[in-house]
This record gives structure tokens, sequence and C-alpha cells, in this order.
């Protein structure tokens, strides 16, 4: 078995007896909580103690009251043919039903404060348990060691025994999250024309303003875009081979209109999401939230964002960012301010409620947490992830509980797929991502959209982006550019394509669950039972679940284009096309993509669908991959909720140009990926599925039907109301 492939035994048994304890003898008294370590604790080299004084978050997740009748309740309601159908419980109903015995919260309670422990706090109906605690009072507590170890480059804290626990709450804590570090989700999002984000002059690392400034606006802009895919070329003045020698200018970004026509979102008549509540939830929180949304409002014809239609629940403090965390936090604020855009842009109608955190790990997790115990919204997006599966098994055994509590109640969660391709170059084995590929949540891929006109005429892909320079490059005109075609060359002067790989659609096998019943006979067996490593070889295991589900456009090169405040940064190129607002900021807008462009725009979708459900006396679509994979997979516009997405027929790609240097123009590939061939090099041509179309050279590749890059499909929206 290869050394990085994940298993899915929960590790209590077998883990036990490999590592010997170093936290502390236990006392008869204590158990533990199976699988609460990290794999890579185990494989990773320790370079020392961790800093005792040091204060953490840590949260005792609680098991549910009888969940395997929740497991059952889950499947009756969320099956279109289930006679049981849509009987979602109430929150009330719920906690009556499912919730942690009082008693047993209780005393977890009482266990951390009197251990010492500080802001004790107990989540919505007993779910969790959470306190602030120093490292060495997590070591005594829990009866674990808390030392450093170098893994990827980083240097994380974990503990490397699993943690202990009164015996009397042996199977009544389900997770303790904060133990080890490494449990970030990463925003999924990818800009074609952003440089990275930066510190405005003269923020110092010491800062404590009370609103942490925005970040520098850092763009590169083409100097040329397509406001439709192909209504501005340039014709090259040698063949980029295999591509046309006459090729179009990437996206400039489309507008929630363009947007609607794409998925039939203009074809539905006045619904707009209207009487529904679609939640994001993210990390950290952007100031400027709300008063970006309404310029992105008043810029493209949308309604106002107001009290009556947006809500933000968000920490207190949070605006004044932890010095550490603040080029972090930038990156979420651009993720806030898409999702927003991309909810109110398909969805104008629908009621948005931002819920924030304070950090990107065991806050966010707790953020998710109340918005479904509390029943804060009927969609729930979150455009993030793990990278990969190898995570704390009892924290997925937490999670997938919480999001069992989600679909008892009828909400529906999307998650973002990532934007990796299928990770076998990150972490030697081809998979999918918690939480995108628990069986519990509906995991949202991504396309490339080529959008051909205002009516909703489109071909749509799988989204892979590989990119290579034009040589010798002179951008003349919009229309023209003169070259000696790709720049990269061989020992003996030969021009080659080697286009290297940006970004893709997540996807693939999961390591963590079992195939669930929904995609039983419409997976393929080769992609539920093959592990696929990065040396090439491959493993059988049982059937599994695989993601995504469903995917909608998120191509940063057929991006979407949102709105965010950012400081000026005194460059003409940078500032060209913002608004000033102050002396020191400006409100700019540009393209955005990757999947977290995705799940944002199918919550959208999703508010459009369970308007005309509700006006119809139909239930909400609440867990919606039973609702998806019940129906019938179609091959156009009007055969189907959900139109198959397959590979291109002939290569396709876009220009890039740099609006600061002519000299500069990128080829990007759209979901067709040349090869290398050193007997002809001047002539490739885009050769079979399996080793040229795709996101990345292992696995992930579009197909008729199901595959790992856009799961059934995407969504036409006039289809999915009339179900």
């Amino acid at each position: 078995m290869h050394p990085t492939l994940r298993t899915r035994i929960l590790c209590g048994t077998m883990l036990a007896g490999l590592i010997a304890l170093s936290g502390g003898a236990r006392a008869a008294d204590t158990s533990t909580v199976p699988g609460g370590l990290v794999r890579w604790a185990v494989q990773a080299a320790r370079v020392g103690s961790a800093d005792g004084a040091r204060q953490v978050p840590v949260v005792l997740h609680m098991a549910l009251r009888n969940p395997e009748g929740l497991a059952s309740l889950v499947a009756d309601v969320s099956k279109p043919r289930s006679p049981d159908y849509g009987k979602y419980l109430t929150v009330a109903g719920f906690r009556a039903r499912f919730a942690p015995d009082p008693a047993d919260v209780e005393a977890a309670r009482a266990w951390l404060e009197n251990a010492g422990l500080k802001n004790v706090t107990v989540g919505p109906a007993g779910a969790y348990v959470s306190a602030t605690a120093t490292v060495a009072q997590l070591a005594s507590t829990f009866g674990v060691s808390q030392s450093l170890y170098a893994v990827n480059g980083r240097v994380l804290r974990a503990n490397a025994e699993l943690p202990s626990i009164p015996a009397a709450l042996a199977g009544k804590i389900l997770s303790v999250e904060g133990l080890h570090e490494g449990n970030e989700r990463h925003p999924h999002l990818l800009s074609a024309v952003d440089g990275p984000h930066r510190m405005p002059a003269g923020f110092h690392a010491d800062a404590s303003a009370a609103v942490t400034p925005p970040p520098v606006a850092a763009f590169l802009p083409s100097p040329y875009c397509d406001t439709y895919m192909g209504d501005l070329k340039a014709t090259i003045s040698t063949q980029p081979v295999p591509y046309n020698p006459s090729l179009p200018w990437l996206n400039c970004g489309y507008t929630p209109q363009q947007i609607r026509a794409a998925y039939g979102l203009d074809k539905v008549g006045t619904l707009d999401g209207t009487g529904v509540t679609v939640a994001i939830v993210d990390a950290f929180a952007s100031p400027t939230l709300m008063a970006d949304g309404n310029a992105y409002a008043a810029n493209h014809g949308l309604p106002a964002l107001t009290s009556a239609n947006f809500t933000q629940i968000i920490p207190e403090g949070i605006y004044s960012v932890p010095s550490d965390q603040v080029s972090n936090a930038y990156g979420w604020w651009t993720e806030e301010s898409l999702d927003l855009a991309s909810v109110h842009g398909s969805a104008p109608g629908a009621n948005i409620v931002y819920i924030g955190s304070t950090d990107n790990s065991t806050s966010l997790t707790v953020a998710l947490t109340n918005a479904i115990y509390n029943r804060q919204a009927d969609i729930i997006t979150n455009s993030y992830s793990y990278n990969g599966d190898d995570i704390d098994a009892s924290d997925v055994s937490a999670q997938n509980q919480t999001f069992m509590v989600a679909d008892s109640m009828g909400i529906t969660v999307l998650f973002s797929s990532g934007d990796d391709g299928d990770l076998s170059a990150v972490n030697g084995v081809a998979t999918g991502s918690f939480e995108s590929d628990s069986p519990y949540v509906t995991g949202v891929g991504g396309t490339s959209l080529f959008l051909r006109g205002p009516l909703g005429l489109k071909d749509e892909w799988g989204w892979g982006t590989y990119r290579d320079y034009l040589g010798n490059a002179t951008v003349n005109s919009a229309t023209s550019i003169t070259t000696s075609g790709l720049e990269t060359t061989t020992a003996s002067g030969k021009t080659l394509s080697a286009f290297a790989f940006y970004a893709g659609s997540g996807g693939g096998i999961s390591t963590l669950a079992p195939q669930p019943d929904y995609q039983a006979g419409i997976v393929s067996n080769a992609l539920a039972t093959t592990l696929h490593m990065a040396d090439g070889s491959t493993t059988t295991v049982g059937a599994s679940r695989v993601a995504p589900d469903v995917a909608m456009d998120a191509d940063p090169y057929t991006g979407y284009l949102y709105g965010e405040t950012f400081t000026i940064a005194g460059n003409p190129i940078s500032d060209a096309g913002c608004t000033a607002l102050t002396a020191t900021t400006e409100y700019c807008e540009s393209a955005e993509g990757g999947t977290s462009l995705a799940s944002p725009l199918m919550a959208g979708t999703l508010a459009v669908v369970d308007q005309a459900r509700l006006a119809a006396g139909k239930p909400l679509v609440g867990f919606a991959n039973p609702f998806f994979y019940s129906g019938t997979i179609g091959t156009t516009l009007t055969a189907s909720g959900i139109n198959d997405v397959t590979a291109p027929a002939r290569p396709h790609a876009v220009l890039r140009g740099y609006a600061n240097d002519l000299t500069r123009v990128r080829v990007v590939t759209i979901n067709s990926v040349p090869r290398n061939t050193e007997t002809s090099p001047n002539t490739l041509t885009v050769c079979g599925l399996r080793t040229c179309e795709g996101i990345d050279e292992i696995f992930n590749y579009t197909t008729t039907g199901y595959d790992d890059v856009t799961g059934l499909g995407v969504p036409y929206a006039p289809a999915l109301a009339a179900q």
C-alpha cells in the first residue's frame, strides 16, 4: 500500500498499540476518543515542544442521541420517492429527538471548567462545549503531548496520542478539536488578473487599529478582454500549435445578467429567490462587505442590500485582524465579496446572511455548527475545504454528524470541491477533499463557461487550466499579435509546448466514506473503486464516495465580476477603472473564479428552485444529492434539470495579456491539454481523453455521464424549478 494512502479505519485500536503515551499515565476512570489524531503527526519529524503558555481554542463535539435513527430519518426525508420526503424536522423537533443528553453536556462543561479552562461555552442544543486553554492545559487535561512537527515546509503543533476523557463521557464526546494544527480550511478562489494581496504602506506588524485597512489594489489587467467569448480575437503571426492562429482574449468577467442567461435563471419568470434564505459561511469578515455589495448592486441593476434582506453574524472585534493573520484575512475578504456578489447576482430576491469566524479552523467549524443547529438559513454555501482527506478521523465523524443535522432539517449544504485538480501532485494520491466529499453534503465542482451571446448560447467544459507564454511576442492591437510561437524550447532549440498546470476543478474518490446509495449505479466502478497514485500505480478499494456532485462556472479566465474595496495603489494600471472612495481607498471590480464561485452560484440557483417549490406546495430541496441523482442527466438545455458536461471536440484556448508589458502574452488552455512529442514537436495534436483532456495528468477528466470534474453536470434552472 502506498505510504501516503489514507485509510478510512478509525485509528483507535491500531494506533494505540503503536504509539507510546507521552502525556502522562491515564487513570482507570478515563477513556479515549477514537480517531483523535492526524496521520501526518505519526509520520512527520518531531522538531521540538510547543509553547505551553500559548492560548488556543478547544471544542468538544458532543455525540447525538440515537445517531442511527437520525441517519435513517435523513435517508427518508431526502429521497424524492420516499413517502416521508420533505417531512423535515423543526429545530424544536430535532432537539427533542436527537440533541445530546443535557446531563452529558453539563458533565463536559463542568470538566473543562474544573480543569481551569477559560471562556467555557455550551453551543446550541448542546452541540459542543468550547473553551480557551493554554497548550500546557491541553496536555494535562487530555493526557496528550503537544509537540512541534515539520510538515511540508511548515512547523505544526500536534498530539501524538489519542485524547483522554472521563470514562463517564466515553462515546459522548465525538471529537476534541484544537489539539493539533494543520486543520485550516482554504478559500477556493483564483483570479486571472490580480497580483498578490499586499498590506498598505506604513502598516506594521504591531498594528492594532480598530479596523484593519484593506489590501492594496494589485491588478495586472490584460490590455484586452472579451465581453462574450470570441467577440474579440487576435490573429497570431505564428500559430501556437495545436491551437488556432486566431484566439479570443480572456473574459472580462461575466455580469449577473450573463450568468443568469447561461443557466436559464432569466427564463423562470419572476422567480428570484424571494422567501428563501442563503447563508454564506467564511472565515474572518470584511469590514466593507455590505458597502461593497451595495456598490456592486448599484452597478449591475440589483436590489440594494438593507437590514431587510442582508444580515451579518460575526464575532465582536473581528474587523481588527491579528497582525499575523492579516494576509490570510485579505484572501477571505475577497472570498466574502465574491460570494455575496454571486448569491445576490443569481438570486436577487433571496435573503442573505453572512456568518464569519475569528479563524479558518476551529472557529470556522463552530460558526457553521451554529448556523445549522440554529437553522439560520435554508441553503448554506461554503467556499472552502481541507486540502484532501488527511484529517483527524474524529473531526470527520463530528462534522458528518453536523451535516446530518442539516439534512434532517431540510437545509441544503454546499461545499466547493477545490481548485487543485485531483491533488495527486500535492498529496501523492488522487482524491477529493473533505468537506466536499462528505456523503451528507453537495460538492460543487467547476467548469469553463464559453458564453457566446446575450441569449445564453454557450459551450461549457470541465475546468482545467494549463498555461504557456508566446515567445518574442508583441501585442500590436486587439486583433494582431506578432510572435515566434510558444516560448519554451528544448536544448536543441526546437519549439515545444510546455503548458504548466495552473488550476482546475477538484474532485475524486474519498478515502473517508463508502459509496452512498444515491451514487450507486451512476458513478462508474472505475471511479468509485480505484485509487490513483502520483507514481502511476493504482490500488483497488471498496466502492467509495466520489466528488463533486454538480458544477458551475469556476475558471478564472471565464470568471465572474465582483467588487471590493482596496487601498489605492497609486499605480495607474492597478487603479484603472476603480472608483475613489476616500483619499486612501477605492472600489474596484474585477473577474474572479475558482470553485469558490461555483458554490455560491449554485446556492443562488437553488434559492430560485426552492422559491418555485414553495409556491407549488412542495418541500424545500434540502439535502440536494438524492434530488439531483434521482433525475435524468440531459444533454440539451431543455432535457433535464442537470445537463451533462463532456470534453471539447477540438482544442480551445484564450489569450491573457498584460497592460504593463505588451511583450508578454499567455496562451491559456480551456480543458484541452497538449502533450510534448519529440518526434514532431511543431505539429502537436490533442490526443485521447485519458491523456490529454482534463484537469491533470493522472486521473480527472470529463466524459459522458458522471465524472469527477463536473459530477452529474450543470444546472438548468427552468427544468429544476419544474421538478
